[in-house]
């Protein structure tokens, strides 16, 4: 069957009609130029699915034109979505511009380190889960891929960044393990999306479903861990290069301070990033007053997400005095001008040391 994507953009209102059952529901028939010159009627909406007044689109406005063989000799056209690539082109761009404008040369390497990561992620990870690969020992190799390339791009290849390492990973691991043990132990099938049950048609059938929900915890986790790690060991660094007679146990206790701030934070914004991508569900459970809350809590796709943010804040608080210990164990051991080169804010490539 014939079927090809264009770029439209709306010529002409030709019609605009309200349901007579609900005024609030409109019906646009639209006249529609595409890139390449052809001109089509389509239309936005039907009697099943009527569009809403913010949906209602104006004369100028661009979207996707979506054209298929029907019939045998007849080509349908309709709009698949609004055309957003604009948007999301100058928002990356004054995304780039911030982080290196802040950054220099750290948020250009920041920078990288994210497209290593996309690059990791698209052609490792996902090919491999859809070949039929374990999405757990998938995930938790490209969780070590793509954290040696943030962290080693992003902050060099020394020290503290094989101390920062080393602690995400082992971090990682124990999330890995908890998350596995309350999937199995709470029947988790990673249906709790419309996604993955999308998944279970067709040639991606064959894809292990919970294996995919806790990959993608493992993924969710590395994020803040990298946050996390990389900021305790520079803290231990830091403090120790500010006193240089500075005693084991009072590195520590400083450094773990530090760190327990920052864990309130974080826990909290682990929480408010999966409410927040999820706020429509909410809402939905929250109308339906038909269904007692703990019936609600008990579903699948909210245990997801109780899962997710509580694996994944327990390897963050674990990983701020694990990596904290590690640090300040080596921190300890350097002698007097290796202190001031690994505390020190410049790259130590700068300062003509490698560890």
């Amino acid at each position: 069957m014939q079927q090809s994507y264009s770029v439209g953009t709306i010529q002409k209102i030709l019609e605009e009609a309200r349901l007579s059952t609900d005024e609030t529901l409109f019906i646009q028939s639209l006249l529609v130029r595409s890139d390449d010159n052809n001109e089509y009627t389509v239309t936005l909406g039907d009697e099943y699915q009527p569009i809403t007044q913010r949906q209602l689109r104006e004369v100028g406005d661009q979207v996707i034109l979506y054209s298929s063989e029907s019939q045998p000799g007849e080509i349908s056209t309709v709009i698949a979505d609004l055309y957003r690539m604009p948007t999301i082109i100058w928002l990356s761009i004054l995304f780039v511009v911030i982080v290196i404008g802040v950054g220099k040369r750290k948020g250009v390497l920041s920078i990288l380190g994210m497209i290593a990561s996309l690059l990791v992620l698209l052609k490792f990870i996902i090919p491999q889960i859809l070949l039929g690969a374990n999405p757990i020992l998938i995930s938790l190799f490209g969780s070590l891929l793509i954290g040696s390339a943030t962290v080693y791009l992003s902050h060099g290849y020394n020290l503290k960044s094989h101390i920062a390492l080393f602690s995400m990973m082992t971090s990682l691991a124990f999330v890995s393990v908890i998350s596995y043990l309350a999937v199995v132990s709470a029947s988790m099938f990673g249906l709790g999306s419309e996604e993955a049950a999308f998944l279970q048609v067709g040639n991606t059938a064959n894809i292990n479903l919970q294996g995919l929900l806790l990959g993608g915890i493992m993924l969710g986790a590395l994020g803040v861990l990298d946050d996390v790690t990389v900021s305790q060991v520079s803290i231990v660094f830091q403090l120790r290069a500010a006193k240089k007679t500075i005693k084991f146990q009072e590195l520590y206790n400083r450094a773990l301070e530090v760190g327990r701030d920052h864990v309130a934070s974080l826990v909290n914004t682990l929480v408010l990033a999966y409410a927040g991508a999820n706020m429509p569900l909410f809402l939905l459970f929250t109308i339906n007053e038909s269904v007692p809350t703990w019936v609600t809590l008990n579903s699948e796709v909210i245990v997801e997400e109780v899962i997710r943010t509580l694996t994944g804040s327990m390897g963050l608080v674990l990983a701020v005095p694990l990596t904290t210990l590690i640090a300040t164990t080596f921190a300890m051991k350097l002698k007097k001008d290796e202190v001031e080169v690994m505390g020190s804010i410049e790259p130590m490539e700068h300062k003509g040391h490698t560890h």
